[in-house]
């Protein structure tokens, strides 16, 4: 029996980039979760592996998700030191808005 899916199929692979280099069955265990909606003790059986494996699996994409948008992109250039750390700031800027403005709209009314 499935869930409900919790991320669309774009917006997981908008995140891959954020999780560094995974294992093929780590991505597929993570989409089976949040897009196709198979539940955690499913997935953990048919992969073979423990329901807080999973768990762990799903939590570390899920963690990624509410980092930053997923139309938000990397970028990585080389900058002399006082433009570099112009562009730090500012993503640390865009950062703290985009963590208030979310903070913002998950509190109870």
């Amino acid at each position: 029996m499935a869930g409900r899916p919790t991320m669309t199929r774009d917006e997981f692979e908008a995140l891959r980039p954020r999780l560094g280099r995974l294992a093929l069955d780590t991505v597929e265990i993570a989409r089976a979760v949040l897009v196709d909606g198979m539940k955690s003790t499913e997935a953990a059986h048919r992969y073979g592996m423990t329901r807080q494996r999973v768990h762990g699996i799903v939590q570390r994409f899920r963690a990624a998700a509410q980092e930053v948008p997923t139309d938000w992109r990397r970028v990585e250039v080389w900058l002399p030191p006082d433009l570099a750390a112009q562009v730090e700031a500012m993503a640390e800027q865009a950062r703290a808005d985009y963590a208030a403005a979310r903070d913002k709209s998950q509190a109870p009314s």
